[in-house]
């Protein structure tokens, strides 16, 4: 097998001199405008098709989890909720890098996006909910985006009461919007014994 040599180049040719100028180029931006957004006191207008927040159709969603296994940031976890037959994915923005490829992948459409790109908070621990959410239908979210305008997430908080696992989305319109989960993953959850004789005594009521 034939060696090969490497040149190497000497370093006075890679060195480079010092400059007594150079540093005082800096003083030029002193005067002008910063080209940073004081994000949330600005806006700026999201091109189209901009891959913002997600959307879910709850009515269209079969729970294939289709979008889980393509995320790379495993962003997502199917959430079984009290009244759906199927699961539908919960989504970590900690997590989510907007590649869209979940959506891109959904068989049935029911998972899309809008423009909203915005969610900026104190980093209290109630505000923290915000960052992982089941998304709510997508025609909420552009009504609520339409009266805006400012491209903010549509939920201004969360409630989640730990003993009866009911979420509460305050939305930005004074709406509510409420849902109970059972449980995570893609087998259904199994019920409490507590569940299981109210099931049983309303079977023998009903026969």
């Amino acid at each position: 097998m034939e060696e090969v040599t490497f040149k190497i180049a000497q370093e006075s040719k890679v060195r480079k001199k010092p400059s007594f100028i150079k540093p005082w180029l800096g003083l030029k931006y002193l005067f002008k405008k910063p080209v940073t957004i004081k994000i949330p006191y600005e806006t700026i207008e999201p091109a189209k098709d901009y891959r913002g927040f997600h959307t879910l159709n709850w009515k269209t969603c079969i729970g294939c989890n289709m979008c889980g296994q393509i995320c790379p940031a495993r962003a997502i976890e199917m959430t079984w909720i009290e009244g759906e037959k199927r699961p539908h994915p919960k989504i970590d923005y900690g997590r989510c890098t907007f590649c869209q490829f979940c959506v891109e992948v959904c068989p049935t459409g029911a998972l899309g996006f809008v423009e909203s790109y915005m969610l900026t908070t104190e980093w209290k621990e109630e505000e923290l909910q915000l960052f992982d959410w089941v998304p709510i239908p997508p025609e909420k979210f552009r009504e609520i985006q339409e009266a805006h305008r400012d491209w903010k997430f549509p939920v201004e908080r969360m409630e989640f009461n730990k003993e009866t696992r009911e979420v509460t989305y305050h939305l930005r319109d004074g709406t509510e919007f409420r849902f109970r989960i059972l449980g995570y993953g893609l087998k259904p959850p199994a019920a409490k014994p507590a569940e299981k004789k109210e099931a049983e005594k309303s079977t023998e009521k009903q026969e």
